[in-house]
């Protein structure tokens, strides 16, 4: 064997070596991108929980948010607050599954199929509609609603290529007032 071909076999053999080494940092990167979305998605269905089982395990909680929504009693200006702060929680946690439905990080109808029924459910009430008439041009509401902003390249493509998913404060109102089925749809 010459040296011109130890020379071609140690070029052939570095040349598998790098393909086996990028193929390798394929399925670390893969398997890295899979624990993260998994700490992701732990992550919000955890601080999911805490707002579910606040109301859960407080019973006080409980009938503010049931016969404060309903509008069955006349509520002071703590209850009020506090009311309000609960729907802010829930609109802002069930923000969360929706940009990572959005985003891929949760299967496609994650949203649809857990917090979004229940969120429209809540806004079908009496109170839980006028608090969302009025929070929903105020406060973190309008910042998520120019905060899509962000990706209006990304938004621009979708459209062209038809797989635009985007909600707006108004999809959200008017898809809340239609029969749950609607809301069931995605």
């Amino acid at each position: 064997m010459s040296f011109e071909q130890v020379a071609y076999l140690a070029r052939i053999v570095a040349s598998i070596g790098v393909i086996v080494s990028l193929v390798f940092v394929g399925l670390q990167i893969r398997q890295n991108t899979g624990a993260l979305q998994r700490n992701e998605h732990n992550s919000t269905m955890a601080q999911w929980t805490v707002i579910r089982m606040a109301i859960a395990r407080n019973r006080d909680i409980a009938e503010l948010m049931t016969a404060g929504l309903q509008g069955e009693r006349t509520m002071d200006g703590p209850d009020q607050l506090r009311l309000e702060q609960i729907l802010a929680e829930h609109v802002w946690a069930a923000f969360h599954i929706w940009d990572r439905t959005q985003r891929g990080v949760f299967p496609k109808g994650t949203f649809e199929l857990t917090c979004g029924p229940l969120l429209c459910g809540m806004l079908r009430t009496a109170r839980g509609g006028a608090w969302w008439h009025s929070a929903k041009y105020a406060g973190f509401i309008s910042w998520i609603r120019l905060g899509r902003r962000r990706r209006v390249r990304q938004e621009r493509w979708s459209v062209r290529r038809g797989e635009s998913n985007e909600r707006t404060a108004e999809d959200l109102t008017k898809r809340c007032s239609e029969p749950l089925t609607g809301v069931l749809k995605g």
